[in-house]
């Protein structure tokens, strides 16, 4: 016991970065949180906490407590329960991140997780190359494009929109580091290597959110180091030196995968004038499930459930049967069959809690923005930008790879931010 007080503070680092590293494998990384919680308790008295630490705990936590206070909302607890133990990382992290005595090596943290992401899921996909190779030769030859990151996800059990949240901010952390480098060719070389495998990585998985908040990102980071370096002539050579390699990435996977021009063009905003009336086409599985038309029609249908419930919701776990109920009793055939869920975060809250359910999903994510701009850190804002915009198009914090994803990281930009400007 001894040895772990004296080792406490590098044990809880690498416990930490090992959690960010396997967040997309559910289980384990599950396993590790439960352990990273009786290590913690077992020296609760390393814990220090004050007024201060306790708003940005309350804010953290909010997805969980919109649970807990509209609990009685449910027509079955044990289904309530469920709903709220999936959100416990909203009271995990910021108990013990803010509660932890210090900060952190903050870019070293960061260079651990975004490397160690890149070569595990070049692994991954080392693995995956050799046991499903028919995809692979498939895809080479241009046949089903549309499938090659969703199989790839699913090779190690993760929805591919989840899988590129996380790279679409390793990517950006990649760029960050590239910036903020040792001088000398071989960390030149080094960090080149990451940024563009991270990039190749994004646009392989391919879910079009990431790849324009990648790209957004990137803008944020650059702009932030073009005004803070001092060197400008250098800021701009690498950004022009960025510019080209993403440019060149992009073209060279439009070649090769030529399915993405039309998967980012004709294949997201077309048959707009089908909203709410998918069913007037015959087999709309096949026209429409990628669609943005299917996205805006289950945000029509639940904007007008929501209205009968404004202020209270319908709970956490009857939101969605319901929402699935009124696509039967509005004739929707097609978004019932497949009982869509809200797909937008904003919405999803307000069915689920009402106007407070709305309000305090706006103040979760703007806390994340506020944090990133009292720091100038780029790397946060973007994170913030990342996150804000997946969850206009998805609900990331109905599971577990967005809850755990963004309560660990606003856990720790919070630590950062606390310990930052406590003196100031």
């Amino acid at each position: 016991m001894k040895t772990l007080e004296k080792n406490y503070d590098k044990i809880f680092f690498y416990f930490l970065l090992l959690i960010a590293s396997t967040l997309i494998f559910r289980k384990f990384s599950s396993l590790l949180i439960l352990v990273f919680v009786v290590f913690n308790l077992s020296f609760y008295k390393n814990l220090r906490y004050d007024r201060r630490k306790l708003f940005w705990w309350f804010l953290i936590a909010s997805p969980f407590l919109l649970d807990v206070i509209f609990f009685w909302n449910n027509d079955s607890l044990y289904q309530g329960w469920k709903s709220a133990e999936k959100r416990l990382s909203f009271i995990i992290f910021p108990t013990f991140l803010l509660g932890y005595r210090k900060t952190f090596d903050y870019k070293k943290f960061l260079k651990l997780y975004a490397f160690g992401m890149v070569i595990l899921l070049l692994l991954l996909y080392v693995r995956y190359a050799i046991l499903y190779f028919d995809n692979v030769l498939k895809y080479i030859h241009g046949i089903h494009l549309w499938e090659m990151g969703y199989n790839f996800a699913y090779s190690f059990g993760i929805h591919a929109p989840a899988l590129n949240l996380h790279m679409s901010f390793v990517s950006i952390c990649c760029l960050y580091l590239f910036f903020n480098r040792k001088q000398g060719w071989k960390p030149f070389l080094l960090h080149g290597f990451f940024l563009v495998m991270s990039f190749v990585i994004v646009m392989y998985i391919n879910t079009r959110v990431a790849v324009v908040t990648t790209v957004l990102g990137y803008g944020i980071v650059c702009f932030f180091e073009l005004f803070k370096n001092k060197n400008i002539y250098k800021a701009i050579k690498v950004s022009g030196i960025l510019l080209g390699v993403v440019i060149t990435s992009m073209v060279a996977f439009v070649k090769i995968f030529p399915y993405s021009v039309e998967k980012f063009t004709e294949g997201s905003f077309s048959d707009m004038e089908y909203v709410g009336n998918l069913d007037a086409v015959e087999h709309p599985e096949i026209r429409f499930f990628n669609k943005l038309v299917t996205r805006v029609s289950i945000w029509k249908s639940a904007l007008e459930l929501s209205e009968d419930r404004l202020f209270t919701g319908y709970g956490a776990s009857d939101a969605r049967h319901e929402l699935v109920d009124y696509y039967k009793n509005t004739d929707q055939k097609f978004l019932a069959k497949y009982e869509f869920p809200t797909h937008n975060q904003y919405i999803d809250f307000l069915l689920k809690f009402g106007v407070l359910g709305l309000i305090g999903i706006f103040c979760f994510m703007f806390g994340i923005g506020y944090l990133g701009w009292q720091l100038k850190d780029s790397v946060i804002i973007s994170f913030f930008l990342l996150f804000f915009i997946s969850n206009l198009t998805d609900d990331f914090l109905i599971r577990y790879d967005g809850i755990t994803f963004s309560a660990l990281w606003f856990a720790i930009f919070a630590n950062k931010y606390f310990y930052n400007t406590k003196n100031n």
